[in-house]
């Protein structure tokens, strides 16, 4: 009995920590990064203050309540009143002080879809670079196994003393170099799902598994730059909303909120021969702040200076997107021309030699040597096409973060009972 009690709870245990096994796809890593990475969760609280500042922002001050006691000290004559006074704007310095505060809020959105877009970036870069080494270990196994097919060729002609030792060692050596080569790039694949788990807010144990491949060069995308998705772009154009906001709102806090009250003063007082006398007095008292010693004109310059300064940093946001896309658009365009020309000629003509190579080894017409270099020049290429076409994504997603393109579906699978 006491054996169940603990084990039970022990296997709920396990379940609940037990690591996850997540899908995802190439697009799908950066839709996934959105959704759970643990910082973007921190920064949509912003959101949540901008829209508290909100509520706050454009409210009468609270009233204050005056309470007023004198007495004579020769004479018991007193005076006690009452006073209730509000203070109310001159200028339409509420109504600024609502459109400051909604300019801030859109400001605060779109820093975080900033935000959004940088993380997408960071996680669709990381996939593609995972699934290009999955792609070059294929490549790489390619190689070590015909590496090993020419080895066992090379170990029957050594036995039938139709070839030297020289060269079947030479072929060992080769397949054994290609065999480090694979371990290095499984230790690359290491470092980089040690990049992609913290933006995808999964922990050391869960395992993440990214299926497809990287598909051949498509067509370029159109060469005009929507600025109009960009987080940043909004942002800057909030900012600037607000701050123009602000400007008049620094010219209408010239003018300080003036007091408006009802009194009511009740006094005790001596009145000879007579006596005392009681006396009632119902009033009304205006405030008025005179703009004489303080004028808010160091507000007015700083909240002017503000202005300018955030219209031209949406300038300058907008010549940045239209430079980074462009530059992206460029080299997706260089490196599509070159694995355009690596697949028509580069790798056809390297294949037609090495074949003829080998046929001519086979009659004894070509020594060994010069059929490893022509093989070896053949996957040299096809690593080449390899690593261009990788590059081409890269700048794909480079093109697709300067963009703000919008995120993919999400298609993910989890262990059963995982808790994340």
């Amino acid at each position: 009995m006491i054996f169940r009690t603990i084990l039970i709870p022990s296997i709920f245990i396990f379940q609940a920590v037990r690591a996850a096994d997540v899908h995802l796809t190439l697009e799908g890593a950066a839709a996934y990064a959105v959704a759970h990475n643990p910082s973007l969760a921190a920064a949509r609280y912003r959101i949540e203050e901008a829209r508290g500042r909100l509520d706050n922002a454009g409210r009468l001050t609270n009233p204050e309540a005056e309470f007023e006691f004198a007495q004579n000290p020769r004479a018991p004559e007193r005076t006690f009143g009452v006073a209730w006074v509000q203070k109310f704007p001159v200028t339409n310095r509420l109504r600024l002080e609502k459109a400051v505060s909604r300019a801030e809020l859109v400001a605060a959105e779109a820093e975080v879809r900033e935000a959004e877009r940088k993380i997408a970036g960071q996680a669709r870069t990381v996939a593609v670079k995972l699934l290009a080494l999955k792609k070059q270990r294929g490549l790489r196994d390619q190689q070590i196994t015909n590496s090993k097919e020419l080895s066992d060729f090379m170990t029957r002609r050594v036995q039938a003393g139709e070839a030297g030792v020289v060269d079947a060692a030479q072929v060992d050596l080769e397949a054994k170099q290609l065999s480090t080569q694979l371990l290095q790039l499984e230790v690359e694949q290491t470092t980089l799902l040690g990049e992609l788990r913290p933006l995808l807010g999964l922990r050391a144990s869960d395992q993440i598994h990214l299926t497809g491949e990287l598909p051949d060069v498509g067509q370029l995308p159109s060469q005009s730059a929507a600025s109009s998705a960009r987080g940043d772009y909004l942002a800057a154009q909030a900012n600037a909303e607000a701050a123009r906001r602000g400007l008049d709102l620094a010219r209408a806090n010239k003018w300080e909120d003036i007091g408006v009250g009802l009194t009511a003063e009740h006094a005790r007082e001596e009145d000879a021969p007579e006596g005392f006398e009681r006396d009632t007095m119902l009033g009304f008292k205006v405030s008025l702040p005179l703009p004489i010693w303080n004028k808010n004109e160091g507000k007015i310059r700083e909240a002017a200076a503000a202005a300018q300064r955030t219209e031209k940093e949406v300038e300058a946001i907008a010549l940045q997107i239209s430079a980074e896309t462009g530059a992206a658009r460029s080299e997706m365009a260089a490196w599509a021309r070159i694995v355009a020309e690596i697949d028509e000629k580069l790798i056809p003509q390297a294949k037609q030699i090495e074949e003829q190579l080998r046929s001519n080894y086979t009659t004894g017409q070509a020594p060994l040597p010069e059929v490893i270099r022509a093989r070896g020049r053949r996957f040299e290429l096809e690593a080449q096409r390899l690593d261009a076409l990788r590059d081409y994504h890269l700048a794909r997603a480079k093109h697709a973060t300067a963009l703000g393109a919008p995120k993919s579906a999400i298609r993910v699978q989890k262990s059963k009972g995982s808790s994340k």
